[in-house]
């Protein structure tokens, strides 16, 4: 007596096979993966608004790190607060959330800010080169302040 048919067996396979070494990877760093592709996105915005006003400012790299960093970290927020699923209830713990953020990113300004004068001063790369440097530093002092202190899981207070 068979208890399943094929599509019932098919569907049984499906839903309790065992899963591959690359599906349970990604479950196990799901987060950071998504953090990692939303970030690819805002560093694309970046380099864009970076390079626009790179080229407009004649070379004030400041400038253009400024604004792009402004625009970024403002569509990071948005996406951030989602992917951390953490949307306070109060508007008091919004607020806190919110300039938590700021000061976060406030204090990463100057290291994202040195590090590019570093590259480009110390190590004379060219002022897009250094910004992928520069990102990539700025990308682990992000994800690390977001989960510890600006996004903690599940906080719906």
């Amino acid at each position: 007596m068979l208890f399943f048919n094929k599509k019932k067996e098919k569907l049984f396979n499906k839903i309790f096979r065992k899963k591959s070494k690359i599906e349970k990877f990604y479950y196990k760093n799901e987060e950071f993966i998504k953090y990692c592709f939303i970030s690819l996105i805002c560093t694309g915005i970046l380099y864009l608004v970076f390079y626009i006003v790179d080229l407009i400012s004649d070379g004030n790299y400041l400038l253009a790190n400024f604004l792009s960093y402004t625009i970024s970290f403002t569509i990071l927020f948005i996406w951030d607060r989602k992917l951390f699923k953490s949307k306070p209830i109060r508007r008091k713990d919004k607020m806190l959330q919110v300039f938590s953020f700021v000061v976060i990113r406030i204090i990463g300004f100057p290291i994202d800010s040195f590090v590019l004068h570093v590259f480009i001063s110390n190590f004379k790369m060219k002022n897009m080169i250094a910004k992928i440097f520069a990102s990539l530093v700025m990308f682990m002092y992000n994800y690390v302040t977001n989960k510890l202190f600006i996004f903690k899981k599940n906080q719906l207070l």
